[in-house]
């Protein structure tokens, strides 16, 4: 049997701190949910909904998972496909980030009764999953800065790179540095935008010539009004699918080509996958990333990587979440994704609580 044993309350610092439009961060509250076997098997996800992005609260979360602990939880049937099995785990619980971390622990203590990397419950043909998959980075706010981080990425092996836009503060100098950016690399680098949902229509309008002579491989999510063909950039959606029930109408929407997957956002493993399937289904991209988790929440979205394939470079590229600690997914030598053969997600508690500062623990 399964049980709900543990929920560890924890903190991190972000180092360096980072910012979008949506907020800015310098720490990082989550909790760690353990799960337990009769057998000694343990499962582990993590629940960190992002102040200023998710609609989700570190409290809300908490709430929904504390009625679990000393709970029986789902064994794995091998009748159902796992995203289904997850889904209906999950389904009762009202907060987004409690069911990606009921998800993903329950997907890790199933990998471990089969022996197996966590990767492979996700996929029939676990042989045709890639060795490896590319990563983008964000970089960081700043002309120099971005250059500097940008030059660092190549050199481990990154060729995709996101830059924020934020209207707030003005357009300018984000389309400067993608501007920078496209000069240093030319064509050996894919540039991505991210606005945030923080710009309008028409103060997007006198970039439009510029931002299409970049290249984009995306505008993510530009601006909240309803959303039409914007400048003749193809765009990414992101927040909005946090706000959407069902999937969103790819095929009356031709100008979008890629969604956005995390998570923590998204309410767990079945929501992104059932996206992801959708996207494909219509020739869009689908991209796995995060919201500012710890390892734990990185590997999960690793296993999403893993399963998406090498479409399109993952939004996962190391960040200050992870505390300079490299997850098993992560390759030491360069940042990319690789298939880890370790069981699960291949962390204990420790390692997914390394660098962090213990708050509280909940037990039944």
């Amino acid at each position: 049997m399964i049980h709900a044993r543990r929920l560890i309350e924890h903190r991190f610092p972000l180092e360096p701190p980072l910012r979008s439009a949506a907020g800015s961060w310098h720490e990082r509250h989550s909790l760690l949910l353990v799960l337990e076997d009769s057998a000694g098997h343990v499962g582990l996800g993590e629940a960190a909904p992002l102040p200023g992005f998710s609609a989700d609260t570190l409290d809300a979360a908490r709430n929904a998972l504390l009625p679990l602990l000393g709970q029986a939880l789902p064994e794995h049937d091998v009748a159902r496909a796992p995203a289904e099995a997850l889904s209906t785990a999950s389904s009762r619980l009202a907060s987004p980030a409690a069911r990606a971390a009921l998800e993903a622990a329950l997907l890790d203590i199933w990998s471990r009764q089969k022996a197996q990397p966590a990767w492979t419950l996700l996929r029939s043909d676990a042989d045709g999953v890639p060795h490896a998959v590319a990563l983008a980075a964000w970089l960081p706010d700043g002309l120099d800065a971005a250059l500097a981080a940008a030059r660092s990425a190549r050199e481990r092996g990154i060729a995709a790179f996101k830059v924020k836009l934020d209207a707030r503060r003005g357009l300018e100098d984000g389309v400067r540095t993608l501007e920078a950016l496209r000069a240093a690399f030319g064509a050996e680098v894919s540039l991505r935008a991210d606005a945030n949902r923080s710009a309008s229509l028409r103060e997007l309008e006198p970039y439009g010539e510029r931002l299409r002579a970049l290249r984009l491989e995306w505008l993510e999510e530009p601006t909240a009004e309803p959303l039409t063909e914007v400048l003749g950039v193809p765009i990414a959606l992101d927040e909005s699918l946090e706000r959407a029930a069902g999937v969103p109408d790819l095929a009356q929407r031709p100008f979008v080509a890629a969604l956005v997957l995390k998570p923590t956002a998204l309410g767990g493993i079945s929501r992104c996958l059932e996206l992801a399937l959708y996207a494909r289904k219509l020739g869009r991209f689908a991209c796995a990333s995060h919201t500012l988790e710890g390892p734990l929440g990185f590997m999960a979205a690793a296993t999403l990587a893993l399963t998406f394939g090498p479409a399109c470079a993952h939004g996962l590229a190391p960040h200050a979440a992870l505390r300079g600690e490299r997850p098993p997914g992560l390759r030491a030598e360069r940042d990319e994704i690789v298939a880890w053969q370790a069981h699960g997600y291949g962390l204990g508690v420790e390692e997914s609580l390394q660098g962090a500062i213990v708050t509280r623990e909940h037990r039944p």
